[in-house]
């Protein structure tokens, strides 16, 4: 059957050669069959149709007017889904909470302390690439020849905030744990994990902490130096018993049935959990925003990358 696995981290950019290894993957349990058979009595038969594309992607930068550049706070979702499905929770829940934050924050002329750039990032189901290429031309201060100057620089990123997956049906609250960030951004994460902790703790909501490791676009930040954080729902982890006397839903269910699958439609969303999510998500923007002197607030005295 053909494989859905997908690379999380990819360090090509445009201009690199072409990997010209050809690389396969097979199941775990096909895997434990080759490594314990005896290597007399094996034999591979391989067919395969493969082909290499190169194509263009994108990401979509909304640079704010007003506030301290120096302090920039960057909201960011990816934009994209991958291609087994629209993904409507993975990450158009994301995207969408994002976008309605910035409308929302420009409706009501909303003047923050500290500049925000809202971010929506390309090609994340394929190894963060939309993120770490905009991490790497930056931190590197290296000229990005597709989208020119964005007036951002490297150093003057105090923050990201991190939105992807926020409505999943089966859904727990989840926070991201700054204690898991490398040590040059972990005071700043730590202080970004209070801040929406703060928002559930004021609205009795429930919530869990979950690791920071992998997965979703603040890692190119954080591996440079920039404390991240974020809330998301949960995708294909199953929600134990415990887990569901403290934030309903079925239990022994993953959190959201339609990862990554064709079913991951509207008809996947969880309406309550979209709203009390992107709720967290204005609060912290808006807190951080208005943060003044919001490098010591994190402990950022000097740029480190």
């Amino acid at each position: 059957a053909p494989s859905t696995a997908r690379v999380r981290f990819a360090d090509w950019k445009e201009g690199d050669p072409l990997m010209t290894i050809p690389v396969l993957s097979v199941t775990h349990s096909v895997g434990q069959l080759l490594q314990t058979a005896p290597a007399s009595k094996l034999r591979i038969d391989i067919e395969t149709s493969t082909s290499i594309d190169v194509v263009k992607t994108f990401n979509v930068l909304c640079v704010g007017r007003s506030g301290d550049a120096h302090s920039t706070v960057v909201v960011g979702s990816h934009l994209d889904s991958v291609a087994a499905g629209p993904g409507i929770n993975d990450n158009g829940s994301g995207s969408a909470s994002t976008l309605e934050i910035q409308l929302t924050l420009a409706r009501i002329k909303f003047r923050p302390h500290n500049r925000l750039v809202f971010a929506w990032w390309g090609a994340e189901e394929d190894g963060l690439l939309g993120s770490r290429h905009f991490a790497r031309e930056l931190a590197h201060g290296w000229k990005n020849r597709w989208a020119g100057d964005v007036g951002v620089r490297w150093e003057d990123i105090a923050l990201d905030l991190n939105f992807d997956m926020l409505a999943s049906p089966n859904y727990i609250a989840l926070v991201h744990n700054g204690t898991d960030a490398p040590a040059s951004a972990r005071a700043g994460s730590r202080r970004i994990q209070r801040v929406f902790e703060d928002y559930f703790v004021r609205h009795h909501y429930p919530y869990e902490i979950t690791d920071m490791l992998a997965g979703s676009d603040f890692v190119p930040f954080v591996q440079n130096g920039v404390p991240a954080g974020g809330v998301l729902t949960g995708a294909g982890e199953l929600k134990s018993i415990a887990e569901r006397s403290s934030h309903g839903g079925l239990a022994n269910a993953a959190l959201d049935t339609c990862y990554h699958r064709d079913c991951d439609t509207l008809l996947n969303i969880n309406m309550v959990a979209l709203d009390r999510m992107s709720k967290a998500a204005m609060y912290a923007v808006s807190t951080l925003a208005n943060v003044h002197g919001l490098r010591d607030y994190l402990g950022r005295t000097s740029f480190t990358h």
